[in-house]
């Protein structure tokens, strides 16, 4: 076949016109009597001509390493040509290969083309290869290809990989559902072949038909399951649910965890992406934790109830009046027992994880907030926020020491006296601080003791050294000003 070079440069041109790509090269071949800047210039228009034609194709040097490819070339090897070019393709591919060099010898030595078979990119099918005298070596096209075929063959290979890797997840079943919201339009688009370890059915029976899956459900999980995973593809937003099933085959009763979330196509319609996974382990560690920390507490109280059965016991022999020294050292020890107390009740509450800090302020001030009159004798101000147990303990201690101080001598003890208590979140965000600030008025007129009592130091020097902060207890004329510096981390 021959074509005009004249009609190569028209880029309205089919390239289908020109014929196989010898065809083309040779139409385009380079003269050898052009002088070098000319060779040049034509060589570059050959290669764009080459580089827009869908097949793809290769050049050779005598050795085998590629001297030029197209794009479709490119394309089809998967790899960038700056990678490839100057690489011998039988040293790359040497697999695949086996009849491509003698067939490339036997060109260079007859000058005449040669058709082969061979498989040059990994996962491809066998595909006929056209090898032509080219230059100093050899051009290869490539036949009955092009760039849909590839990309359905690389999809194919991925989807196989995915699905491989999916089957053999140990943690749990990967699927994918339609859009479907009620019960009846859901479907299951794929499952993976782990379904029948984790819940004892096969994945087909389960595309089949879903129910299968929803039966194995306990009953009293049901309703919350079917309506939770109702509203989620209703307003397409994730699903996440635990609950117990019964295994299809060993009948053994199992926790499971699913998770999905709905994902977009390209054409506009939705697929749902989800994961099952057994958290049976899971939950029995966490049941183990919870009887520990029970215990843990349990004990706790215990030996608080025994101490204070040790303080009343010890203190009773020396006094049986209620105003002497050892009657009023009595009550303040058994007070901060029950302060004590109280903070770790909060923290029981919360498996020991740490504590809301306006339930311990709350529980604190529950003794002393509400005066004869009915008003509020204290008013509290922050953020909700969490604090680790330290802190929780460490602020119950010492709050209960400072509302027994305004109760004694302080706003607590005249009928109009007023206690506000505040407090914020400071500091980088990396590591925030807590302020919090305890401020009386309208108590007695207040004057710095003459030494500091075990409150104060309680205050001052035990919750700053605990909590690593900074505490500054001041005696104004107007009431006892208590400001918090300590960091939340």
């Amino acid at each position: 076949m021959s074509a005009d070079p004249s009609r190569l440069v028209s880029p309205a041109e089919p390239f289908t016109l020109l014929g196989s790509i010898p065809d083309v090269v040779n139409c385009l071949g380079v003269p050898g009597s052009l002088h070098p800047q000319v060779a040049d210039q034509e060589r570059a228009r050959e290669f764009a001509v080459l580089d827009e034609i869908g097949s793809p194709f290769c050049a050779l040097d005598r050795h085998g390493r590629f001297t030029f490819m197209n794009r479709a070339a490119e394309t089809y090897y998967g790899l960038p040509r700056d990678i490839l070019l100057g690489r011998v393709v039988w040293d790359l591919f040497p697999g695949s290969m086996k009849s491509l060099r003698p067939a490339c010898d036997d060109v260079l030595a007859t000058r005449r083309p040669a058709v082969v078979e061979a498989d040059p990119s990994r996962g491809s099918a066998p595909i006929t290869l056209r090898i032509f005298p080219y230059q100093d070596g050899v051009g290869v096209s490539f036949g009955e290809w092009n760039a849909q075929r590839r990309a359905e063959e690389v999809l194919q290979e991925s989807q196989a990989q995915l699905t491989a890797l999916a089957d053999n997840l140990p943690l749990g079943m990967v699927y994918q559902m339609n859009d479907g919201v009620g019960f009846e339009d859901r479907r299951f688009l794929y499952v993976s072949a782990s379904c029948e370890r984790l819940n004892g059915i096969p994945a087909k029976q389960v595309i089949a038909n879903p129910r299968f899956l929803f039966d194995l459900i306990l009953p009293e999980h049901r309703e919350h399951v079917a309506m939770t995973l109702f509203e989620a593809h209703r307003d397409r937003t994730s699903f996440d649910a635990e609950f117990e099933i019964r295994h299809a085959k060993t009948g053994e009763i199992r926790w499971q965890r699913i998770v999905d979330a709905p994902r977009q196509l390209p054409d506009g319609a939705y697929v749902w992406d989800g994961i099952q996974i057994d958290i049976t382990d899971h939950k029995k560690a966490e049941e183990h934790l919870r009887l520990l920390v029970n215990e843990l507490n349990h004990r706790v109280k215990n030996t608080l109830a025994t101490v204070q059965s040790l303080a009343v016991q010890s203190f009773a022999r020396f006094s049986s009046h209620s105003d002497d020294a050892f009657s009023r050292a009595r009550h303040a020890f058994e007070a901060r027992l029950f302060a004590l107390a109280r903070g770790h009740d909060v923290l029981t509450r919360e498996n020991w994880e740490g504590a809301r800090l306006s339930d311990i302020v709350r529980q604190s001030f529950a003794p002393y907030q509400n005066r004869s009159g009915g008003s509020d004798a204290i008013t509290t101000t922050g953020p909700d926020l969490r604090v680790s147990p330290a802190i929780a303990l460490s602020l119950s201690m010492a709050l209960h020491e400072l509302c027994t101080n305004a109760l004694k001598y302080g706003a607590l003890k005249a009928p109009e006296g007023h206690v506000s208590i505040a407090w914020s979140v400071s500091g980088d965000e990396n590591v925030p601080r807590l302020r919090m600030r305890w401020e009386e008025r309208g108590g007695p007129a207040v004057a710095r003791p003459s030494q500091k009592g075990f409150g104060s130091r309680l205050i001052e020097d035990g919750l700053s050294r605990e909590l690593n902060g900074s505490v500054h207890l001041a005696f104004e004329p107007t009431g006892v000003v208590c400001a918090i510096d300590v960091p939340l981390s």
